[in-house]
C-alpha cells in the first residue's frame, strides 16, 4: 500500500506533535510540559519507570483524557482529542495490553468486530479476503483466517490486534507493551511487524520497558520521568545512559556533586575562620 493510495503523509512529514502538554488530576500533575513529535514512517518509543506518566500520554493521545494544558497538532492543525471516537476519526489508533480480543472468535470476526461489511447482509466472504489480503500485507504467520483466538500464541494474537487497528487505516498506531509476556520467537515476529507498519508510512508510537526491543526498532526514544521530558535518545544509547535518564541517576549525581561542593566551601570557610 503506498502512502498515497491511504492518505498518509510523506515520509519524515511530522503527524503528531505536542507542545507543552500537562494533565492535571486534582492537586496531582500526572504530566508537566511534554513536548514530543511522531513523523511518517517512524517508531517513537515512549519509555519511563512506574508513574513516570506514560499511561496518561496515551490516554489522552487515545481520546480518553482531555489534557489540562497545552496544545495538539495533527498533520498541522490543531485539534481536542475529546474522545475514543474522535481519536480514530484522526487516524490514532491504539492497542492496549490487553488486545480485547475475544477468545471464542475466530480471526475474521476478531478484525471486523463493531466494524463488520455488511452492503447486503453480513459479507463473508468480503472480510475474509480482506482479512487473508492485510494478513499476507503484514507477512502474518496466522495458519487460517477462521482460526479461533484461543488456538493463536501471544505473538499472534499481538499480530491480530495490531492489523485489525490497521483496518480504519490510521496515520498513527500506539503500542502498550507490545512484546511483554512473549518468548523470543513472538517477539522477533512482533518487532518484525512493527517494521512493517512503519514501512507503510504510519507513524509508529511504543511503550516499553524492554530497552533491547526498543532499539531493535525505534529511531527515536523518548524518557519520561515523574511527569516530564527527560531526554530523547537515538537507538544506539547504552543502556546506562538510558537507565540513567529514567531513574534520575545523572540529576541525582549533580545534586551529589552541588551538595559536596557547598560542604567543602562550608569546610574551608571554617577553616579560615
Amino acid at each position: 500500500m503506498t502512502q498515497e493510495r491511504s492518505g498518509l503523509p510523506p515520509k519524515g512529514e511530522t503527524i503528531l506533535k505536542l507542545t507543552k502538554v500537562s494533565k492535571n488530576f486534582g492537586a496531582v500533575s500526572a504530566l508537566t510540559d511534554i513536548d514530543m513529535e511522531v513523523k511518517a514512517g517512524e517508531v517513537v518509543a515512549l519509555v519511563g519507570d512506574n508513574g513516570a506518566g506514560k499511561s496518561t500520554l496515551v490516554k489522552i493521545l487515545a481520546g480518553v483524557h482531555l489534557p489540562s494544558s497545552g496544545t495538539v497538532e495533527f498533520c498541522g492543525r490543531e485539534v481536542a482529542i475529546d474522545s475514543p471516537g474522535t481519536a480514530l476519526e484522526l487516524g490514532i489508533a491504539t492497542v492496549f495490553q490487553d488486545l480485547a480480543l475475544c477468545e471464542n472468535l475466530d480471526v475474521v470476526a476478531n478484525l471486523f468486530l463493531g466494524h463488520e461489511m455488511s452492503p447486503w447482509g453480513l459479507d463473508e466472504v468480503g472480510m475474509e479476503v480482506r482479512a487473508w489480503t492485510l494478513l499476507k500485507e503484514l507477512a502474518a504467520r496466522i495458519p487460517s483466517v477462521r482460526e479461533p483466538i484461543a488456538s493463536l500464541s501471544g505473538g499472534q494474537r499481538q499480530t491480530v490486534a495490531i492489523a485489525r487497528s490497521l483496518l480504519l487505516n490510521p496515520k498513527i498506531i500506539m503500542l502498550d507493551e507490545p512484546t511483554a509476556a512473549l518468548g523470543v520467537a513472538q517477539t522477533a515476529e512482533v518487532l518484525n511487524l512493527i517494521e512493517r507498519v512503519r514501512d507503510r508510512g504510519l507513524g509508529v508510537i511504543i511503550i516499553s520497558h524492554n530497552m533491547e526491543d526498543v532499539r531493535a526498532v525505534a529511531d527515536r526514544i523518548v524518557v519520561l520521568r515523574l511527569g516530564r521530558n527527560n531526554g530523547i535518545f537515538t537507538p544506539d544509547a547504552s543502556n546506562q545512559e538510558l537507565v540513567a535518564a529514567i531513574t534520575g541517576a545523572t540529576e541525582n549525581a549533580v545534586s551529589r556533586r552541588q551538595e559536596r561542593k557547598a560542604t567543602e566551601s562550608h569546610e574551608k570557610g571554617g577553616l579560615s575562620a
